[in-house]
């Protein structure tokens, strides 16, 4: 501001700000936002009660506002002047566009965007939709702009995307002396034909003692609702235990940070040795995420043969990570039992369980180090493990050693990540 050299900034306060011009809005709304009188004045805290108020304009429908500070009466200690507000027209969206997306169909990208063609401009709802964009890992939004249309109080928002890691895979090997090796691999496309269709192979296997693998598809926006169509079939084998086989197609209701997933299917169990049976179940699950964290809660009734239950969680802060899981099944059949991997251990199987673990984040550039803590409490037993882990890009090497062993009896897990 050109006034701003007359000032000195450490001896002067706010005086009295004079609301002048057709504010439309609440002129009472709008005094809040100012500063009160005696507060030390800083042009940079004048500037940001200007943004403010633009922002309070922008939020209902005015994204065209201007104000001026005009009328300046500066005395020893204060500085008073009046602000000036133009709103402008009240806007409504004519439509959005988007810009970037050689491979996201425009009618998905509509369909992930919660604001509207024709309500009112609101630039607190805007931000909320290009989050909602965001979520989906592989849309990123570089910036947007307001085209004021041809037809007064009209206007366009001109989206700019960027589309990256619409698919890849994850691979990842560990040996200990104890438990020899063990191995897994996912393969996932998020994106295919550009209608936001996903498709995820996952195999693992423990030695000879587990192996496990799993296809699922996700068809969304079923009849242009936010609901998503399911495909999943399933197999896992423990040695000398079970072999099992499941088909199931559900749905999906995403909204917002939430996701509640419902799918009955059909399961078949064998007991080494015996014969198969069949029998229905109906998987339910619910899971919430908001930046740093994310909850996963799974429930699995079969008929007939009981009920698992499932929770997880973590909390990805910048230099700390944790998580937790929680599992327990309640069988009215022969045993049916979980394998779960415990970090320094070879895999667990067992009905019941508890897992929490910490992962202390040193970051270098590209380079992150982070020694890592993970007790668990499987069948009533306590295990406890610690080590160290080293990530450069995408590649990452852990070395966790059991609590009560030697360090040259832990175990190396290797992981890479690729894709676009």
């Amino acid at each position: 501001m050109g006034f701003s050299s007359l000032l000195k900034e450490d001896v002067l306060t706010f005086g009295n700000i004079y609301i002048k011009g057709k504010t439309i809005l609440s002129q009472k709304e709008i005094e809040k936002l100012l500063p009160k009188p005696g507060t030390p004045f800083r042009q940079n805290i004048l500037e940001e009660n200007i943004k403010k108020i633009l922002k309070f304009y922008a939020d209902r429908g005015f994204p065209f506002a201007i104000i001026s500070p005009l009328e300046f009466q500066l005395d020893s200690t204060s500085l008073s002047f009046e602000l000036h507000i133009d709103p402008g027209n009240i806007y409504r969206i004519r439509n959005i566009i988007f810009k970037g997306n050689s491979t996201t169909s425009d009618e998905f990208l509509l369909r992930q965007f919660t604001l509207e063609n024709g309500v009112i401009f609101n630039e607190i709802k805007l931000q909320e939709s290009i989050e909602e964009l965001e979520k989906l890992n592989y849309i990123y939004v570089d910036s947007f702009h307001l085209i004021k249309g041809n037809d007064e109080g009209w206007v366009s928002i001109l989206i700019f995307i960027n589309e990256r890691n619409m698919g890849g895979i994850i691979g990842a090997i560990s040996y200990s002396e104890n438990g020899g090796w063990s191995g897994k691999f996912q393969a996932i496309g998020k994106n295919l034909f550009g209608g936001g269709r996903t498709i995820e192979l996952k195999w693992q296997k423990e030695g000879n003692t587990y192996q496990e693998e799993i296809f699922q598809y996700k068809e969304p926006y079923i009849f242009s609702l936010p609901f998503s169509l399911t495909f999943d079939i399933q197999h896992s084998y423990i040695e000398n235990i079970s072999n099992k086989t499941s088909i199931s197609t559900g749905v999906i209701y995403s909204f917002r940070d939430f996701l509640i997933s419902f799918a009955p299917g059909v399961e078949n169990y064998a007991k080494s040795g015996k014969g198969g049976i069949s029998y229905p179940f109906i998987e339910t699950s619910f899971f919430y995420e908001a930046n740093p964290f994310r909850l996963f809660y799974r429930n699995k009734w079969k008929r007939g043969r009981g009920w698992i239950l499932e929770i997880s969680s973590m909390a990805s802060l910048y230099y700390l990570n944790i998580y937790s899981e929680y599992f327990i099944l309640s069988s009215n059949g022969d045993e049916l039992l979980f394998y779960k991997p415990i970090r320094g251990y070879p895999g667990v199987i067992a009905s019941k369980g508890l897992k929490f673990g910490i992962e202390l984040l040193g970051k270098f550039d590209q380079l992150i180090i982070y020694p890592l803590l993970e007790t668990s409490w499987i069948e009533d037993f306590w295990q406890y493990s610690y080590g160290i882990g080293i990530k450069v890009n995408k590649v990452s090497m852990e070395y966790a050693i059991p609590f009560d062993e030697s360090p040259i009896n832990g175990r190396v897990y290797i992981t890479f990540h690729g894709g676009s």
